[in-house]
């Protein structure tokens, strides 16, 4: 004999869960996959930069530090260097890069954000002087070579500018437009599975130069004769901003 069951009362208990911003910035990624774990380093120089962080999940993680190498001194003819390309850890040359990392969870969707540069002076010589107009330029393709896993990647026609610097002036270098741009996002100098890298050209010092690969993207353009014999060094200032368009 089946006997029905009656309801006898019922109920409710409840399920909770809490999310906070990440503040601690992200380990630089490849630019060939926007994931793998790297250890990026520019032959011949020490990278003196330290990340960027916000209280709320924004961070700046990683920026480029340069080497043109070393050239014989030429009275008579302009001249235009490519950087050095870097070493993502293991010995293999990789594009100079950028990296922005939004994990800042907005409630009302992302809001985007930007990264300016800013070369605070001419390149200075320790006896020699200035570089006499001398120019630094970034993103010389004007190519969009933005890596990301996200399915919000940063997304602006900034990202494909050719940005010719003039010491002391900030330039807007990396956006992500709002709706845009959160979890890790890369700026690529050049085609991020390295494929636009060549070969150095200079024998000077291709036994510092460890990858022998340079990167056409970020270029330094020097006048005749404006350089004299010594080592020349310039400052380069990149600025984190919660928002599009702050440069």
């Amino acid at each position: 004999m089946e006997v029905s069951a009656a309801t006898v009362g019922n109920t409710s208990s409840g399920a909770n869960v809490a999310f906070q911003p990440k503040k601690t910035p992200t380990n630089p990624v490849s630019p060939g996959d926007g994931k793998t774990p790297i250890t990026p380093t520019t032959p011949g120089v020490p990278n003196t930069s330290t990340p960027v962080a916000s209280d709320d999940g924004l961070t700046l993680d990683y920026v480029p530090t340069l080497n043109f190498g070393t050239h014989y001194v030429d009275a008579s003819s302009p001249h235009t260097w490519s950087a050095w390309a870097a070493n993502d850890g293991s010995g293999k040359a990789i594009p100079q890069f950028m990296q922005v990392t939004d994990n800042r969870g907005t409630a009302t969707g992302p809001t985007g954000w930007s990264v300016s540069l800013t070369q605070t002076a001419q390149f200075k010589g320790t006896k020699a002087g200035d570089l006499t107009n001398a120019v630094l330029t970034f993103n010389t393709d004007k190519t969009n070579n933005v890596v990301s896993t996200s399915t919000s990647k940063a997304s602006s026609t900034v990202n494909t500018a050719t940005n010719p610097l003039t010491p002391g002036t900030a330039v807007n270098i990396f956006q992500a437009d709002a709706g845009t741009g959160t979890g890790t996002n890369l700026l690529s100098f050049g085609a991020a599975d390295g494929s636009s890298l060549v070969t150095d050209p200079e024998s000077l010092d291709a036994s510092t130069n460890t990858t022998g690969k340079v990167d056409p993207n970020i270029t330094l353009s020097v006048p005749a004769g404006s350089a004299k014999v010594d080592t020349y060094t310039t400052t380069l200032n990149w600025n984190l901003y919660s928002a599009p368009g702050n440069a």
